[in-house]
């Protein structure tokens, strides 16, 4: 089954519904049954063409725009049918024995309307389909215009004007001279842009000398195994390339060749950009391991091949970090000016902002650079420049501007179509937004993207996005953006959401109003309003008249202008997080004759309540009112009998009668203020589907075993978040009898007094976030002991046991780590050999008095042991500090980095805390004195 695409529009679903107009639930007219057969049919025959168009590359006109009209098509058939099939689901539910004949005649007047719709569009599917024909479009084969490889001035020229290159290099290198006789991969991962190539060819060319046979090759995403294999071949032994030539050589005999001329000499490989795990495989086959210390580096942008690269030899990952703000000024300082200090004061701020967008992605800065370097260097110029950098506006009437966009190109290029829908869809996002995961997967499913034959679709939206991190085109970052603790948001790089902007608009996807003026659509599907510049007037017009096909309507902050809110029949997603006092009550009082609505999150000030028909919203998976003003919902909520997910905010009274009829809920967020506590968890325990619960009020209201048992219950036990106070998760996980088997996310808001033993048995725990007052080698080895933890969090309020040290039998698999400490003696954690090999981002925050006189502590932390840690932040708490001593803390920090053997790569932040409350030594001598007294006065 096919969902809604990016260059296939809804053909997939309109088919699938026009299937379901035929079956037995539907009666209709005999020649409207004919037509509609015929629909569905000339429909099967055009979807596998248009499949096939929408995944080539190098469309012509003729192509694109036939694809083009078979996508608008498809959406305009599905409006039609899915008002048609609303008319008659009304027509046909629930009929009186007195209504019988009113319905009879209102049906077959529907009916017939519905036969005058149906030849329309089939006069139309049968135009596109003589065109198709006409146009020899079957047999279609796109002109392609072979582009220069910017990669080959990186693979094959020697590399001049390099910023942070050594330190890498020099890591690189460490890395394949350890000695060992067996084969080595060292594999360098990272997206598009980054550098993997220049890196690679630097090591290649550093330690070449010291092998005897050496060779570099590109794998093309299509792999052309005999084409490098020939590659290899000429560089390891030219007389035998010759003959092969000569003689025609097939792969087998080229294999057998190589392998021969391998077996007895130490080599050297560059294997370039490998875009599959099995193309790895056969490409890996044709290299013997001699024991001769051999090595090969493969780069790869994504992480599954890089681990097939390296897993089956003796290898290692190197993972590519963008440049750090310091090396990204020296390298675009370097481009334009020829060197890396500083360039003229008046374009200080304004570079500032442009190497911001260029997020440390080399590529992007050499290119951005070059294009200025050619301009006249004045403020207005290169801001001319900055404002068009995550606007959707193309490069390529710069030459310098075409290698990025070729590189970035490759990656979007080399996914599946789904993927391909997926990754253009955060367009719709304003620059340098952090898009919470879950909002983006929801909107996912709620626009139709996700497909599936059997499974979850939200299970099939989390594989669409992991994908889509292993791929290197979505950023994970962790903030404490909301003050709620580290979550888990995405992100698009600036170039990248440049370049998707750009396929937005070739596909009609998404129409993307950001203040840049440009021609818009005749219909419009999808709006992103980002800007209240004076140009989006315009656009509010158009946006009007396309109302009826619009699908989904995003406003975001900086917006004062918004298109009346009636008539959008299409509209499938709905989120107001524009000005938080703009909205009110009336813009939404027309909202529940958006029938097709299954995603409505509201996060607006001035909207106080909800219309009572919110409850005609059948189709609603999503209400999200977690950000809004919103305190009491209508009693027509609860006829949302296909609502999934609710989220209200922690104000909102919720009755407990609305649960009993909305047994499709998998998730409620946040049960904080209820009107009768008892019931409410008794209705809670019908719901069978529910998995994610966030309960931060009721424990005040019960007696906690009453809570413990009802949380055991709900969701047939098979809760898989939990989000409440940590004097329930005291008492719940007090000992080991207390199982949550399916619990992968626990979240306890307050302090706890120790990790509770019961807690050794969440074995499926995957996400952890606790505050204990006393945290010692006990509560260390419980929390080592969760074998699947990815993330966690700790607070920690007292550690009378010192500096625990974190060795290497637990903690496998974490990926994250934040931990803060509020003890005031110590800095609280070390890290041995072989701790947490998985960890790549690391958060610290500690107290800098009296930390400062810790020294060989904080110089010993064993930073340099956490082989994978790519991203560090340190808060220095400076409360009551003295600046002395805060930067002696911030000094050892940063020498603790130094020893760590990628510290080149490695992101580091330091940021104090409570700056203000810094004192000086005086005030410092003063406090010690006041308290030196008040001891004496104790001890009297």
């Amino acid at each position: 089954m096919a969902g809604v695409g990016a260059g296939t529009g809804a053909l997939g679903p309109v088919i699938l519904k026009l299937a379901i107009l035929l079956g037995d639930e539907y009666t209709m007219l005999n020649r409207v049954r004919k037509d509609i057969a015929f629909l569905e049919r000339e429909l099967r025959r055009m979807q596998i063409l248009v499949n096939v168009l929408a995944d080539m590359e190098g469309l012509d006109k003729v192509a694109m725009d036939w694809k083009g009209s078979m996508r608008d098509l498809s959406y305009d058939m599905e409006e039609c049918i899915d008002r048609f099939m609303l008319r008659l689901d009304n027509d046909e539910a629930k009929p009186s024995f007195a209504k019988r004949t009113a319905r009879h005649l209102k049906t077959l007047f529907t009916r017939h309307g519905i036969g005058t719709q149906i030849k329309e569009l089939k006069a139309r599917v049968t135009e596109e389909s003589e065109r198709r024909q006409r146009l020899n479009l079957d047999n279609y084969v796109p002109t392609t215009n072979e582009a220069i490889d910017p990669r080959l001035a990186a693979f094959h020229g020697v590399a001049k004007g390099l910023v942070a290159m050594d330190g890498r290099r020099d890591h690189v290198v460490s890395l394949l001279m350890e000695e060992s006789v067996e084969l080595k991969v060292v594999a360098i991962v990272g997206g598009g842009g980054l550098g993997k190539t220049t890196l690679a060819m630097e090591a290649y060319r550093e330690i070449g000398g010291e092998f005897q046979c050496q060779a570099h090759v590109t794998v093309s995403r299509t792999l052309n195994l005999k084409k490098l294999l020939k590659d290899v071949l000429s560089q390891i032994d030219a007389d035998a390339y010759s003959k092969c030539q000569s003689e025609r050589w097939e792969k087998d005999q080229l294999i057998r060749r190589i392998q021969q001329i391998l077996t007895e000499k130490r080599y050297l490989l560059v294997i370039d950009d490998i875009w599959k795990e099995q193309d790895w495989k056969i490409i890996a086959a044709v290299f013997p391991n001699n024991y001769d210390g051999s090595r090969i580096i493969a780069t790869t942008r994504i992480a599954n091949v890089a681990k097939s690269c390296y897993s089956n030899s003796r290898g290692q990952l190197y993972q590519m970090q963008p440049l750090n703000d310091v090396d990204s000024r020296r390298l675009f300082f370097k481009r334009i000016f020829n060197y890396d200090n500083s360039c003229h004061p008046q374009l200080e701020e304004v570079s500032s902002r442009i190497l911001k967008k260029c997020g440390g992605l080399p590529l992007a800065i050499i290119t951005i650079a070059s294009l200025l370097a050619n301009k006249p260097q004045n403020p207005n110029e290169w801001e001319r420049l900055q404002d068009s950098i995550g606007t959707g506006l193309s490069y390529e009437s710069d030459d310098e501007g075409k290698g990025m966009t070729h590189i970035l190109l490759l990656s979007y290029w080399d996914l599946p179509h789904h993927l391909k829908t997926c990754l253009l869809y955060l367009c719709i996002y304003p620059e340098d937004w952090y898009i919470r995961c879950e909002e983006l997967k929801l909107k996912w499913i709620s626009e139709g993207f996700i497909a599936t034959i059997r499974g979850n679709l939200y299970q099939e939206a989390e594989s669409y996005f992991n994908e889509l991190v292993n791929r290197s085109m979505i950023q994970l970052v962790y903030d404490d953006l909301h003050g709620y603790g580290f979550q888990q948001y995405c992100q698009v790089h600036d170039m990248v959401l440049d370049l998707i902007i750009s396929l937005s608009d070739e596909e009609n996807f998404a129409t993307v109003l950001n203040g840049v003026c440009s021609s818009l659509p005749s219909k419009i599907h999808r709006i992103s309003l980002q800007s209240s510049r004076n140009e989006q007037q315009g656009a509010l017009q158009a946006i009007t008249r396309s109302k009826r096909h619009v699908r989904s309507l995003n406003v975001f902050e900086e917006t004062k202008h918004m298109p009346p809110l009636e008539d959008f029949q299409s509209l499938r997603v709905l989120d107001i997080c524009g000005d938080y006092w703009l909205w009110e009550n009336k813009h939404i009082r027309n909202i529940g004759s958006f029938y097709q609505l299954r995603y409505l999150r509201i996060k607006s000030g001035g909207i106080t309540k909800l219309p009572e028909d919110i409850g005609k919203l059948q189709n609603l998976e999503t209400l999200d009112l977690r950000d809004s003003r919103i305190i009491e919902l209508p009693s027509t909520t609860a006829r949302l009998q296909n609502l999934v997910h609710l989220f209200v905010c922690n104000d909102c009274v919720l009755s407990a009668d609305m649960f009993g009829s909305m047994r499709a809920l998998e998730e409620v967020s946040d049960i904080c203020k209820v009107d009768n506590p008892e019931k409410i968890l008794e209705e809670l325990g019908h719901l069978t589907k529910l998995r994610k619960i966030t309960m931060t009020g009721l424990w005040t209201e019960f007696h906690q075993e009453k809570l413990r048992s009802s949380l055991k219950g709900l969701g047939n036990g098979s809760l898989q978040y939990i989000y409440t106070f940590g004097e329930i998760g005291e008492y719940m996980f007090r000992d080991p009898c207390c199982t949550f088997p399916h619990l992968q996310n626990l979240k306890l808001e307050g302090r706890m007094k120790s990790v509770p033993k019961g807690m050794t048995y969440l074995t499926n725990i995957l996400q952890l976030d606790i505050a204990v007052r006393l945290f010692d080698e006990e509560g260390l080895h419980i929390l080592m002991g969760m074998p699947s933890l990815l993330n966690l969090q700790l607070e920690v309020w007292d550690q009378s046991a010192g500096v625990l040290t974190v060795g290497s039998n637990g903690f496998k698999l974490l990926e994250l780590f934040h931990y803060t400490i509020r003890a005031p003696k110590t800095m609280g954690i070390k890290f041995a050999a072989d701790a947490m090999p998985a960890l790549r981002w690391l958060y610290l925050c500690w107290r800098a008095y009296p930390v400062a006189f810790w020294n060989s502590d904080v110089a010993d932390m064993g930073f340099e042991h956490l082989s994978s840690l790519a991203d560090l932040r340190v808060e220095i708490d400076c409360y009551h500090a003295t600046l002395d001593e805060v930067e002696i803390v911030e000094g050892f920090v940063e020498k603790a980095i130094a020893l760590h053997p990628n510290h080149h790569n490695l992101q580091l932040r330091l940021r104090r805390v409570c700056e203000d409350l810094i004192i000086t030594n005086e005030e410092r001598e003063k406090k010690e004195e006041e308290e030196r007294r008040r001891r004496e006065g104790d001890g009297l």
